[in-house]
């Protein structure tokens, strides 16, 4: 059972956590939460023409783009290619990137080859992720690259896969994803 003096010293320490680390809040702060929707706003385009858009940085950068800092290496029809420095923002306890920003950086990868593929109105939205981690990434060890491709795309389903591979091109994590086309 926690005590009140438990349990205000353990919400204290994490805030005092929260405040050592101003990177992570500058981050947060540089959200913008009137950013374009890119599935409303900009539906007369096709997927291709959105992504391009996108990538050339022309309306900004908010959410989880801003907070994996990754850049657009190569985009292709039904492929794209992204760079990424891991940073300390991204890292766990044992410092090396976190789980969860390796699966969204290949779900970003492998949503950004599919909407490469969509036609105007179309978008997409994931119903399944499964990834595998085969080595640490860490920081220094890059520059790292998420590579992504769609491996089928029906009327209202596709399916990608992914991979994250580091400089000397070894594997660091792999991954596979289905979309439902709306």
């Amino acid at each position: 059972m926690i005590s009140s003096l438990s349990l205000i010293i353990q919400v204290t320490s994490y805030h005092f956590c929260l405040e050592s680390f101003p990177s992570m809040a500058s981050v947060r702060k540089d959200i913008n939460p009137m950013a374009t929707n890119y599935n409303k706003d900009l539906a007369h385009l096709t997927g291709m023409e959105r992504l391009l858009r996108f990538a050339s940085g022309v309306d900004g950068r908010s959410g989880a783009a801003l907070y994996y800092d990754y850049t657009f290496e190569s985009i292709d029809e039904g492929q794209v290619c992204l760079g990424f420095e891991p940073s300390s923002e991204h890292v766990n306890l044992f410092q090396t990137v976190h789980g969860g920003v390796l699966s969204g950086l290949l779900d970003t990868a492998m949503g950004c080859a599919l909407i490469s593929l969509l036609a105007e109105g179309e978008h997409d939205t994931i119903i399944d992720l499964q990834t595998k981690f085969v080595r640490p990434v860490v920081i220094g060890g890059g520059p790292y690259r998420v590579l992504a491709s769609v491996d089928h795309r029906g009327r209202r389903q596709a399916t990608m896969s992914g991979r994250i591979v580091d400089a000397n091109d070894r594997l660091c994590a792999t991954a596979t994803s289905t979309a439902l086309i709306i």
